[in-house]
């Protein structure tokens, strides 16, 4: 009986996981990626504009400043809600390998990703995005 209870406490842990934290588990790639000039630094970190200020305005600075900062487009992750508001992403650039991890405050509509310019350029040293307006790369939902 003691495998029983084994096997039905595994199932019900992979049940949460599966069910409970679908946005950690979603991973998505050849992503469209631009950039957009958020400069946080120079407004000391304020939200203010953006589509996560109504829910994320009153995290701390810290906070606000731990991760660059990224829209996230909904390319197929379904539509862009509160619930993907201050979430975290790693990105990937697979033509030179490197990556970033940025927090999700604000919403776009070019089907991808829209880094703030600093994330964009720490992972195009060859600078083939630049010069083409865009990357295309792979992200993956982390946690913070």
């Amino acid at each position: 009986m003691a495998s029983n209870g084994a096997g039905f406490l595994f199932l019900f842990c992979l049940f949460l996981a599966v069910f409970q934290s679908p946005v950690f588990a979603q991973t998505q790639s050849n992503v469209y990626t631009t950039y957009n000039d958020y400069s946080p630094a120079s407004k000391n970190y304020a939200l203010d504009g953006l589509y996560c200020a109504t829910y994320d305005s009153g995290q701390s600075l810290q906070w606000r400043s731990q991760y660059k900062w990224t829209a996230f487009c909904a390319q197929a992750g379904g539509p862009m809600g509160p619930d993907l508001c201050g979430k975290c992403l790693q990105v990937t650039n697979p033509s030179t390998g490197q990556s970033i991890q940025v927090r999700i405050l604000d919403q776009c509509s070019n089907g991808g990703l829209d880094l703030e310019t600093d994330a964009f350029n720490a992972i195009d040293s060859n600078k083939a995005g630049y010069n083409a307006g865009h990357l295309y790369t792979t992200y993956n939902f982390v946690a913070c």
